[in-house]
């Protein structure tokens, strides 16, 4: 049975006029409906537990029988999440959550402080995620086929799936990023391909030019080397990414190894929900691609 944890950082602390949904009271019933889902949900969508309809017998009741899947993971759930500024108490208690005080003051650290501490667990771990509190995963396989993927590109690069939103009626967003042309001024942004054979069809990965995914997956072997490389730098980096999410994200792991994502066409391999509406921020391409608008949510 695999072992995994997940750490996930979370703080709600609203302010006036913020536009960080994290900081926006308007959003506390949207955000605890997240949280619940990233840590309860993603539990019960890949841990071992599931339930099936059985009937007693001829002539007798129909029970609802609780089973295990050789399928599921063992996860833990390390939720990080200051006292004083937390949706937690909204989670019903369950064994594999554990509430995390980062004993810090200033909220912004709370990621990194999850990242960090998540990396330096993982010698117990088969796999180890750090991933933001509005996540989940989609993909039953998830796991699987993240562990199968590492083992056979020799553990040398990391798979981060992409965040998608819902568009009613239209489909997903996937929220990628990736600017026209690439960034040429970016070290990691370099074109580089990898295919992987899969049994429905080769699966292809591009290195990223926007690497964050608001989360990242480990192997044991691929987290010492990112907590080795780290601690030789007393976790100080020389560099800074647009805020605190993405540097506990993927800023953790560019000056380690090549971050890959499925191309877009292969979206659906490793996919992750995000429980949002950023799509809303931003205009169509062409408002003439979608014949009668968009549909009513």
């Amino acid at each position: 049975m695999t072992k995994i944890l997940l750490a996930i950082p979370h703080v709600f602390f609203p302010r006036e006029g913020s536009l960080y949904s994290s900081q926006t009271e308007a959003k506390r019933s949207s955000k605890t409906k997240a949280l619940k889902q990233a840590t309860l949900g993603n539990l019960t969508h890949h841990g071992q537990q599931h339930w099936i309809h059985a009937s007693l017998g001829l002539g007798k009741a129909i029970v609802t029988r609780e089973l295990r899947t050789s399928m599921g993971a063992d996860i833990t759930i390390q939720l990080f999440t200051p006292t004083n500024a937390s949706l937690a108490g909204c989670l019903e208690k369950h064994n594999s959550i554990q509430i995390c005080n980062p004993e810090c003051t200033d909220y912004t650290k709370v990621p990194f402080i999850a990242s960090r501490r998540l990396l330096e667990q993982a010698d117990n771990y088969d796999l180890i995620g750090y991933m933001e509190d509005d996540l989940v995963i989609e993909d039953p396989e998830f796991f699987e086929k993240l562990l199968y993927i590492i083992n056979y590109s020799s553990g040398n690069y990391v798979f981060l799936p992409h965040r998608c939103e819902y568009i009613s009626g239209i489909g997903d967003v996937i929220l990628s990023g990736d600017p026209d042309g690439g960034r040429p001024d970016l070290f990691w942004d370099t074109g580089e391909e990898l295919e992987i054979p899969w049994p429905l069809g080769t699966r292809k990965f591009y290195r990223a030019t926007n690497p964050h995914s608001g989360c990242y997956f480990l192997s044991r072997e691929q987290a010492a080397h990112v907590r080795n490389y780290w601690e030789n730098k007393n976790w100080i980096a020389d560099f800074q990414l647009s805020g605190p999410l993405e540097q506990a994200g993927s800023g953790l792991l560019l000056p380690v190894f090549k971050l890959m994502k499925p191309i877009p066409e292969h979206y659906r391999f490793l996919m992750l929900r995000h429980q949002d509406q950023l799509w809303k921020r931003h205009p169509f391409e062409s408002s003439e691609d979608f014949s009668g608008g968009l549909a009513k949510e």
